[in-house]
């Protein structure tokens, strides 16, 4: 039987000082790489930027370094800003949309509201004047209510449903305004 080898690599050897070796083996140690892999990396980052190693490099690998740094951060301080204007003011409204639809929801009672028509008085002929002026502030108190109330009266358009008619009085103006009817 023959045993198949598992890995098989040509190796060329390479004259380096020894305490470039030795540098260089202390820090492919720190990526848990063989010394291949690490250098092969190495090579691939200095083209892939274009850096030549024998050219000012530390000041243009440090200015690359930088200039990176600096468009990376650039690119959170875009996200954090979108974040800050658009995604979270808009899921406060919807929250808050939310909050008020179920309010109303709990809050509103369906109570229908009934006005009577107004007793139409057949006209005579001859009217004393002051029941005439009476009738008259009567029907001009009696229109006051009636936009009033149109007034307090408000279409609600909720996110989910048709929309409806609310009336906006309290306990009170709705006991007034019943007993005002109730009256005549």
């Amino acid at each position: 039987m023959e045993e198949k080898q598992k890995n098989k690599y040509d190796y060329s050897a390479i004259s380096i000082k020894a305490d470039v070796a030795v540098r260089f083996r202390s820090y492919s140690k720190q990526f848990s790489k063989s010394n291949t892999e690490v250098l092969r990396r190495m090579m691939i980052f200095l083209q892939w930027n274009g850096l030549n190693p024998f050219d000012n490099t530390i000041e243009k690998i440090v200015s690359a370094i930088e200039k990176n740094r600096k468009q990376i951060e650039y690119l959170i301080s875009i996200i954090k800003n979108i974040e800050k204007t658009q995604t979270k003011p808009t899921h406060n409204m919807v929250k808050i949309l939310f909050e008020a639809y179920c309010k109303n929801n709990e809050v509103t009672r369906k109570e229908k509201l009934f006005l009577r028509k107004p007793k139409i008085v057949e006209a005579e002929e001859t009217v004393p004047k002051i029941f005439h002026e009476r009738t008259q502030q009567e029907f001009r108190d009696y229109k006051r209510d009636c936009r009033k109330l149109l007034e307090k009266i408000e279409l609600v358009e909720p996110t989910f449903g048709k929309p409806y008619l609310k009336v906006d009085l309290f306990q009170g103006e709705y006991e007034k305004l019943r007993r005002q009817l109730d009256k005549d």
